[in-house]
């Protein structure tokens, strides 16, 4: 049940586009072009700056399961509705930070809130959308995060004053997720027969029990932790890297990522859509995600035009990884009703990832500040290797 096309699909995975580029892309990245700001009007130094990037990843962490679970309890409507208003909130709240320890903390709080949205927006296009387009609905969600985080890196360095500073550019986006948090809310159902079957069948110790016994759930958590830590280790640092050790410009190095992003969105449509057609996962995923890892590593040592074409390889190829966010759906013993959980595991572990991944760049690029910049790519290139051990779930598997 709950595998037959219907038109609703595209309100849900318009919606979910949407959350993607202003909470996640925008909402999440508009800050690493902002950090001397930031630190500045704080009274900060550079080194807070490890500790504040990380503290999203460490609130994601703690809250991922749990926030997968309660959507695996009480549906995508609610999960996913109330955790994109609370992410505008607490944006709204960093706004008004004063001090290290509570822009820390309303830091913290965002990836708590990202940790309930991001386990349960996948799970919400599994309800509504047939497997054969698994691969394309999160392509396009996925891609709405590489549209606002592109938008993010050229935007903000150019609005930043117009708008009258980092606290106000804060509090648009604050408000623009909460409003999308309420239009969730307002328009976006559950499918009712697969959340009904699911209370009455699985209780939220026992979903978390089932999805642990699972041996490629913890293989798919693997992947995630190196992807994704090496993403936001990546992102936090390379607009430092491209200024202080290339000599580029701020607006410059923004270019340079926001190639990245943009064409981050069309691999993203593109990947997983032909995984959909083709019916494989793993022969996308692992030569894409190597080959992210091998030409981020060549950007750390290229400038100009070379840097440019390494961007737009980097960025294209990088748009396998929704494909990771199908695998769970199709991943026997899982499926669509324990999907939360799943995800919810695999996320915590990316989001560990992100954690540590941010301090052990910076401990790489106070030695070397290549290593920290190449510690991304060797990141995408592990996490291609370890999917070799998953048991492929695309619909022409064996």
């Amino acid at each position: 049940m709950g595998t037959e096309p219907v038109a609703y699909r595209w309100w849900v995975l318009a919606n979910a586009f949407l959350i993607f580029v202003m909470a996640f892309g925008m909402g999440w990245t508009y800050i690493v072009m902002l950090v001397q700001q930031v630190l500045q009007d704080l009274g900060l130094q550079m080194s807070d700056w490890g500790s504040l990037w990380s503290a999203i990843s460490l609130g994601t962490v703690l809250f991922a399961i749990i926030g997968g679970v309660l959507g695996d309890r009480f549906g995508i409507r609610l999960s996913v509705g109330l955790g994109t208003t609370f992410m505008g909130l607490f944006l709204l709240l960093r706004g008004t930070a004063t001090s290290f320890g509570s822009l820390y903390l309303w830091m913290l709080l965002f990836g708590l809130a990202l940790a309930v949205t991001f386990s349960n927006v996948p799970k919400a296009l599994g309800m509504w959308f047939p497997p054969g387009e698994f691969g394309l609905a999160n392509g396009v969600t996925q891609a709405g995060y590489g549209v606002g985080a592109g938008l993010a890196t050229v935007l903000t360095p150019l609005i930043v004053e117009a708008v009258g500073g980092w606290r106000s550019l804060t509090s648009i986006l604050g408000v623009v997720t909460i409003a999308l948090g309420v239009l969730w809310l307002l328009t976006v159902k559950d499918r009712v027969v697969a959340t009904a079957q699911l209370t009455e069948r699985v209780g939220i110790g026992a979903s978390i029990q089932r999805v642990l016994h699972v041996r490629d759930v913890w293989i798919i958590a693997g992947c995630y932790f190196l992807f994704l830590g090496g993403y936001i280790a990546l992102i936090g640092y390379a607009p430092t890297y491209l200024v202080s050790e290339q000599g580029m410009t701020a607006p410059a190095a923004g270019v340079v990522l926001s190639i990245v992003m943009w064409v981050y969105v069309a691999g993203a449509f593109v990947l997983p859509t032909m995984s959909d057609r083709v019916g494989l996962r793993k022969a996308f995923y692992v030569p894409c995600m190597f080959t992210t890892g091998v030409f981020i590593i060549a950007g750390a040592f290229l400038v100009g035009t070379p840097l440019w074409v390494a961007a737009a390889i980097w960025g294209f190829a990088a748009g396998a990884s929704p494909i990771a966010f199908v695998v769970p759906l199709e991943m026997a013993g899982v499926g669509t009703a324990l999907a939360g959980s799943a995800l919810g595991v695999a996320v915590t572990a990316g989001y560990l990832g992100g954690f540590v991944g941010p301090l052990i760049c910076a401990r790489l690029a106070e030695a070397s500040p290549v290593a920290g910049f190449a510690f991304g790519g060797v990141c995408y290139a592990l996490s291609a290797l370890l999917f070799l051990l998953i048991k492929e779930t695309g619909p022409r598997r064996a």
